[in-house]
């Protein structure tokens, strides 16, 4: 599959990185006006640089656009994509609104092209084994989910002058979006309210608070927990974060993806029992790679890649749903 990537700043060019050994897809073409990308692109794969997707996409044919801009950008650069007839993959938060979000399912509903949100935690093999194992009802009867997430940004993104510092909610916008998309999908239950909570910390490198808390309440009333915290003091979690699901019956947990060995851990715990360790590495080495597998799949079956817009609005739906709890200082329903 042929794509033109929209926006080449610090993810870009991973994304760039990976689609070159990706051996089922490759870069035709870059879309960006700063002068250091387009040096950078031209420079290290000899990818031609535009300033504007049409230019790029009448002069270098595609199959699908890869959307990696800033997120106030994205909804006009799927619109474009859109009516060029390309497929489109959007990083996340696909968009930074409701409104935008309805905008863009009306667009592809209209278009033959088909969008995709680059959730890519959910095709880990470990969230599979979740989901798998809550459904067969391993804990019982769901009564409470437990998330805490820890890390030192800092340490990943070294310049002080990345957008994402000066980003306002950062930690629920371009963070939490990841774990609520989990939460759907390995509890196939939707998110019914959300209690949020931002608070500061002496030593944040962010202008705005890196740190934030939310209760939310699934269908059925089960609470919720997530704790998010990304310019953490001491031990760390993985990305994915340590989850916890509480059940009648008994506790499942999982650990996300640990450390560069890929270790993990997802282990069940039933009263009375010893307990049972039902992962302990991750087969999925790279997470973008099984979320390329399916959207390709998907595109050369015709069929709608997973999340699509209206899927991924449910989980958008929580993530503003909590950032108008911030500022109203109460809970919000959905």
């Amino acid at each position: 599959m042929k794509f033109i990537v929209v926006g080449i700043g610090f993810w870009g060019r991973k994304w760039i990185e990976l689609l070159q050994t990706f051996p089922r897809a490759s870069v035709v073409a870059a879309v960006d006006k700063s002068e250091a990308a387009i040096e950078w692109s031209q420079r290290t794969y000899g990818i031609p640089c535009f300033p504007d997707l049409t230019a790029a996409a009448q002069k270098n044919p595609a199959d699908a656009v890869l959307v990696v801009t800033n997120p106030s950008q994205h909804k006009p650069v799927i619109l474009e994509a859109l009516r060029l007839q390309k497929h489109v993959l959007v990083e996340k938060p696909m968009v930074t609104s409701m409104d935008e979000g309805l905008q863009t399912a009306a667009a592809a509903e209209a278009a033959s092209g088909k969008v995709m949100a680059a959730q890519g935690y959910r095709f880990l093999k470990a969230a599979g084994l979740v989901r798998e194992r809550l459904a067969l009802g391993d804990i019982g009867l769901l009564q409470a989910v437990k998330i805490r997430f820890r890390r030192h940004l800092p340490d990943v993104i070294g310049n002080p002058e990345h957008s994402i510092y000066a980003l306002p909610h950062s930690i629920l916008l371009d963070m939490s979006v990841h774990h609520v998309d989990l939460l759907r999908f390995m509890t196939q239950a939707e998110v019914a309210s959300v209690l949020a909570v931002e608070h500061d910390t002496p030593d944040n490198a962010f202008k705005h608070p890196s740190n934030a808390l939310c209760l939310m309440r699934l269908r059925g009333d089960i609470p919720v927990v997530w704790d998010g915290d990304w310019c953490a003091r001491g031990a760390i979690t993985s990305w994915e974060g340590e989850w916890q699901f509480v059940g009648s019956r008994g506790r499942l947990f999982w650990d996300g993806v640990l450390d560069e060995a890929f270790r993990t851990s997802v282990r069940l715990e039933i009263p009375g029992q010893e307990t049972q360790e039902l992962m302990s590495v991750e087969p999925v080495q790279e997470r973008r790679l099984p979320l390329l597998e399916h959207f390709i799949d998907s595109i050369e079956r015709g069929q709608q890649p997973e999340p699509s817009i209206e899927d991924n609005r449910k989980t958008l739906a929580v993530v503003f749903g909590s950032l108008e709890s911030v500022l109203k200082k109460q809970e919000v329903r959905l």
